[in-house]
C-alpha cells in the first residue's frame, strides 16, 4: 500500500488530465499486529444533540470492541471530533498494540493540522492523547467503508442524553451484516469522482482513493 506522501511525489512527476474514475468504498483490513479504530458522529441541529460511535477491529476484521454515546454538541464537525476523541480515550488500554484510526469527515483530518481554530480544547486533547498512543495513522474513508460507526453513532442519536459511554463487548445485530461483508473485503459500492477530488483524498490517506490514482497512473505511464 502506497502511503499518501508516496503517492503525492509520483503523481507530480507525472502528471495527468483530470477525467472521471471509479473508485471502490470498501473497508480495509489493518495489517498483522495492527488494531483498527472506526469512529463517528451524528448530529441533530433541533437539539443540538450528537450520537458518537466507533468501534476496534483486529487484521481478521474481528470484533475487539464498540462504544456509543449520546452527548451535546454545538456543530457536525463537533460531534464528529468527539467521536474521534472518547475513542482515542478508549484506545490507551491498547497502548501496546500498534492502531490506525479511520474517519469519513475530511475536516476532523484537517482541524487536527490546523491551529486557532473553534473545538480548540477538543482538538489539543485529540492530539495530546495521539501523541501518548505515539501517534497512530489518521486516514479518511467514504461513509461506505465507515458504515459501521455510522451506524453505531446514527443508533447512540436515538437513546437518552447520558454522561456515560457505552462499551459494546460484541457487534449490535444492526451492524452484524456490514461486518461480515468488510471481512470478507466486499467493495460496498463505487463512486466516481475526477481526478482532483481523488488526488484531495488521496493525500489523507483514503485507501480506496490510493488504489484508485495508483492504478491511474500506471496507466498513465503505461
Amino acid at each position: 500500500m502506497h502511503s499518501a506522501w508516496e503517492y503525492r511525489f509520483f503523481a507530480e512527476r507525472h502528471p495527468f488530465k483530470n477525467k472521471i474514475l471509479a473508485v471502490e468504498t470498501r473497508w480495509h483490513k489493518p495489517p498483522i499486529n495492527t488494531i483498527k479504530l472506526n469512529c463517528d458522529g451524528a448530529f441533530s441541529s433541533t437539539s443540538n444533540a450528537a450520537g458518537m460511535g466507533g468501534c476496534f477491529r483486529n487484521s481478521n476484521g474481528d470484533w475487539i470492541l464498540g462504544y456509543q454515546k449520546r452527548t451535546h454538541a454545538a456543530s457536525p464537525i463537533h460531534a464528529e471530533l468527539l467521536a474521534l476523541l472518547e475513542g482515542l480515550r478508549i484506545a490507551l488500554d491498547f497502548r501496546d498494540t500498534n492502531l490506525e484510526i479511520e474517519t469519513d469527515s475530511t475536516n476532523v483530518i484537517k482541524l487536527l493540522h490546523e491551529e486557532g481554530t473553534n473545538f480548540q480544547n477538543v482538538i489539543l486533547e485529540c492530539r495530546w492523547l495521539m501523541h501518548r498512543l505515539k501517534l497512530p495513522i489518521l486516514r479518511h474513508n467514504f461513509r461506505e467503508g465507515n458504515e459501521v460507526a455510522h451506524r453505531l453513532a446514527k443508533e447512540a442519536l436515538r437513546k437518552d442524553p447520558s454522561d456515560k459511554c457505552f462499551y459494546l463487548a460484541r457487534p449490535p445485530l444492526f451492524v452484524q451484516e456490514e461486518i461480515q461483508k468488510d471481512k470478507q473485503d466486499s467493495c460496498n459500492s463505487l463512486r466516481t469522482m475526477s481526478t482532483n477530488v481523488c488526488n484531495f483524498l488521496a493525500t489523507l490517506g483514503n485507501s480506496n482513493a490510493l488504489n484508485s490514482m495508483s492504478n491511474s497512473c500506471n496507466s498513465f505511464v503505461k
